[in-house]
């Protein structure tokens, strides 16, 4: 009795991949291994970086003309602020030891005021 073979399409496909793969990686290699490999990316790095620079520039004098901060100043604001909540922490806690003997204010006395609601919401209509 003669045995049959199934060809299975997806197992060929599955080899042709791996064996494209392969010969992709060993021709990349190689090219990645020369020197005008290297003079390349390095060109390629140094225009991008004057780009990168230009841009963060252009951005800059943007942000300026319409009168927004630039990322500089937003990081510096947020620096004073981290400061000035550090102060208000320690004065905090100096103001909380002077005051551990003197009774805390209620919740009442702290609570915002607001006026009364006099408007009532509008009928359900069915």
């Amino acid at each position: 009795m003669a045995e049959k073979t199934t060809m299975d399409p997806l197992a060929m496909w599955r080899e042709w991949v791996a064996q494209s793969e392969r010969q992709w990686n060993a021709f990349l290699n190689q090219a990645m291994a020369t020197d005008e490999f290297s003079k390349a990316m390095g060109r390629f790095m140094d225009f991008y970086l004057n780009l990168q620079k230009g841009m963060n520039e252009t951005m800059s004098r943007y942000l300026q003309l319409v009168n927004m901060p630039s990322r500089q100043e937003v990081l510096a604001l947020g620096e004073r602020l981290s400061g000035i909540e550090e102060r208000l922490v320690r004065i905090e806690g100096l103001l909380g030891g002077r005051m551990a003997g003197a009774e805390a204010p209620s919740p009442a006395a702290t609570e915002v005021r607001r006026p009364p609601r006099t408007k009532k919401p509008p009928a359900a209509t069915v």
